[in-house]
């Protein structure tokens, strides 16, 4: 996975980092024993089971099942792949890492290197265009009527897309961009006879970034009365507009330190809430959340505060976000912006400290939904009935107890009347979402038998106890385990030979995600009993009781064929098989369960 980067360069940027002093810049962590425990950041938890250990230098959450190294976390919670990974940790560092000649030409990594270039190229002629050309004299002074200053204009790098059909077409060529490549960014279009054209022309530009901050598209606004008013770039190997969240380069920061989000429609009214320090502002590039933008979104808060426009597609859209958002586990609340404004005019109108005050007085989801439902009518049963989904997912037994009160405050109904008619719809008609804190609990367990949880428990201790590898594999071949994700930890236990002790994080980040996982659960989980080297042996000796056992079976309805069709020879020989397995297997055989059985229930 280390693609190009030397793996001793990956090895010292991974000792040059501790786990728990870059965890704690994203996490808040209080040390319980020699570990930290926190709040999980990929998952929604009520009780802290994030945990973090300073002398494994790996993390792993009891909850969701997610765990890894520094690189894994970092991977995680910014979204970046493997080399960014190590690159961002090198430069925290102070390492230096050799960059190779680049990903193979005509590979996914290399288009996309290459569309991020092209790109990154086409949004500073843009910009330089809206800032210096006399051809975007209108499109600035559009921006100077909207309020946006030249520092913002910098900050967002907006742009200005000429008025001319080739303009660009001719840029590119002159910077040797591949024309094909251009069509394929969404940047110049094929007529159909075959001439190309700038997709964008006589528009207000907004770059489109990625968390990274990597432009990945553009949007455009007309000037005029030509339709459509928005265009964006189509999508491209790098551009798909619902998973992305215009502004959340700018707004990670400003989103963990107040501890939620505000999602927007537009690209203004992120723009203007930027410029009035409202920081923590994204969009959702639309009216139609997406649950990759939620799950994006995940990475940095459980908590936001909807602000789309006040017309009828802005609360339909809401709507639709609530419920999105509150089956990907968010806290969501609901900005309304009297006078049917949308955030941009509400906040050049009014300024930072009033839309604050909308902020603080946001509307609960369960009273958003029953306000709405309200206002087109209806009786007290199908207002009901609006918001009992919403009831059946929320999390915990306290939270739902408070929005049943609520609810029957608002209805005018007994406690106990929309208490029952809960229970009802949750019987009846199983929409209550899971939670997926049990959900999570089961992902990685390898519960299927005896033999498997031998298996599991014999890893786990080997990962402690190396030393005993090498009878461990003169005993069971190279047979075990038969899990995959077992034995590929297996294999890298065996490769460290006879080493006192392993060091599973430097190899961690060379396994698949699910194998980290499961990793980092079998270094975390507490390993039964006093003396756990004692139960080793019988281990062993549970697996290769179950390896007989199989093998007898087989035998037994190899021979029940060979009868059959009276295969006589074939009958001998297996008998024999049987009667020489018998003998060699009757002392493990004998042994039983007992010894082992009920050391392996308490994994």
């Amino acid at each position: 996975m280390g693609g190009l980067i030397p793996a001793d360069v990956v090895e010292s940027v991974r000792l040059a980092t501790d786990i728990v002093q870059l965890i704690g810049e994203y996490v808040r962590l209080e040390k319980k024993g020699k570990n930290y425990v926190g709040s999980c950041p990929f998952h929604q938890e009520r009780d802290p089971s994030f945990t973090v250990s300073p002398d494994k230098q790996i993390f792993y959450c009891f909850g969701c099942g997610t765990g890894g190294n520094v690189f894994k976390f970092l991977m995680l919670q910014e979204n970046l792949t493997f080399p960014e990974a190590v690159y961002r940790l090198a430069d925290r560092a102070g390492i230096t890492v050799p960059r190779p000649g680049g990903p193979r030409e005509g590979s996914r990594a290399w288009l996309e290197e290459q569309a991020w270039e092209i790109n990154a190229m086409v949004r500073d002629f843009y910009h330089h265009f809206l800032i210096h050309r006399p051809e975007a004299r209108e499109a600035r002074s559009y921006l100077e009527r909207r309020g946006v200053s030249r520092h913002t204009q910098g900050i967002f790098q907006l742009g200005y897309a000429p008025p001319g059909w080739d303009t660009l077409l001719q840029f590119l060529a002159s910077r040797n961009c591949p024309s094909h490549r251009a069509v394929e960014l969404g940047l110049l279009i094929r007529g159909e006879r075959g001439k190309l054209y700038d997709r964008f022309r006589n528009r207000l530009i907004f770059p489109i970034c990625n968390a990274q901050g990597r432009v990945v598209g553009f949007g455009g606004r007309v000037l005029d009365d030509s339709q459509p008013k928005y265009l964006n770039t189509p999508e491209t190997i790098v551009f798909n507009k619902g998973q992305l969240l215009f502004g959340l380069h700018l707004a990670r920061a400003a989103i963990r330190e107040q501890g939620y989000a505000i999602i927007m429609e537009g690209y203004m009214d992120v723009i203007t809430a930027h410029q009035h320090g409202i920081h923590n502002a994204v969009a959702s590039l639309g009216t139609s959340l997406t649950a990759e933008q939620g799950h994006l979104l995940s990475r940095y808060t459980k908590d936001v505060v909807i602000a789309y426009d006040a017309d009828t597609a802005g609360v339909a859209a809401t709507i639709r976000g609530l419920d999105l958002l509150q089956q990907l586990g968010f806290r969501v609340r609901v900005v309304t912006i009297p006078e049917g404004k949308d955030p941009d005019e509400y906040i050049r109108q009014h300024g930072r400290e009033k839309w604050q005050q909308l902020v603080e007085t946001a509307t609960s989801l369960l009273d958003y939904k029953l306000s709405r439902a309200a206002e087109k009518g209806g009786d007290t049963a199908s207002l009901l009935a609006q918001v009992l989904p919403n009831l059946a997912a929320m999390p915990g037994e306290v939270e739902r107890e408070e929005g049943i009160k609520r609810v029957a405050a608002r209805l005018s109904l007994s406690w106990e009347a929309v208490r029952d008619a809960l229970q009802r719809f949750s019987r009846n008609s199983g929409k209550k979402w899971p939670n997926p804190d049990k959900i999570a609990k089961n992902k990685h367990n390898i519960i299927a038998s005896a033999r498997n949880k031998a298996e599991l428990l014999l890893v786990q201790l080997l990962l402690h106890y190396p030393g005993y590898v090498q009878e461990v594999r003169r005993q069971l071949g190279e047979s075990f385990p038969r899990d995959p994700g077992l034995r590929q930890i297996y294999q890298f236990i065996c490769r460290e030979g006879e080493a006192v002790r392993v060091d599973p994080a430097a190899w961690m980040h060379e396994l698949d995600e699910e194998e980290q996982h499961l990793l980092s659960q079998l270094l975390m989980e507490k390993i039964p009993g006093d003396d756990p080297v004692k139960i080793i042996p019988d281990l062993v000796c549970t697996i290769q009781r179950n390896n007989i056992q199989e093998k007898r079976e087989r035998l037994v309805q190899e021979l029940a064929e060979a009868e059959r069709i009276g295969d006589q020879g074939r009958v001998a020989r297996i008998l024999s098989d049987l009667q020489s397995l018998l003998q060699t297997g009757k002392p493990l055989l004998e042994r039983g369960n007992e010894q082992i059985g009920g050391r392996i229930e308490q994994t």
